[in-house]
């Protein structure tokens, strides 16, 4: 066996481990790696002058975090809170930022050759920004959020 094929055979058994979620009737996924915690929606205390998307700060044991609806963020229509809405606490670098989510589906594992780069797909060029790849599995696509870009403020 070549070195080439050796890297593909263990290319192709390599997987990542995301956090599905579900906003309106579209699934996304961030690296679990990112993510904190997840916890039950609870009052969110706006912030005057912040960015249309930034909900507010929530207090997390202590810990004032801001807390972004990824839908507005993604130019997604914001949908009613419901006893499924969560906040999604991710960590990127230095910054912990809340993402309110509709639905909290699953932690499952994707492989890498499942996951495409969207490019060249005609999307709205700022949502796109956000999207770092679309994976295909069983029941449709899902895609895979780019977090550094999505919570930056």
């Amino acid at each position: 066996m070549s070195a080439n094929t050796d890297t593909e055979l263990s290319q192709k058994s390599e997987s990542i481990q995301v956090v599905v979620f579900q906003m309106g009737k579209e699934l996304f996924a961030v690296s679990i790696s990112d993510v904190w915690e997840i916890v039950l929606m609870q009052p969110i205390t706006p912030v005057p002058g912040a960015p249309d998307f930034v909900e507010g700060v929530v207090n997390l044991r202590g810990q004032i975090i801001p807390v972004i609806n990824l839908a507005k963020r993604l130019g997604l229509e914001s949908r009613e809170e419901t006893s499924e809405t969560r906040i999604v606490v991710t960590q990127v670098g230095d910054e912990t930022v809340g993402m309110i989510v509709d639905a909290v589906q699953k932690v499952t594992h994707i492989p890498i050759d499942d996951i495409e780069v969207p490019n060249g797909i005609a999307l709205d060029g700022e949502v796109l920004a956000y999207v770092q790849g679309i994976a295909k599995v069983d029941k449709g696509l899902i895609s895979l959020i780019d977090l550094e870009e999505a919570i930056s403020l």
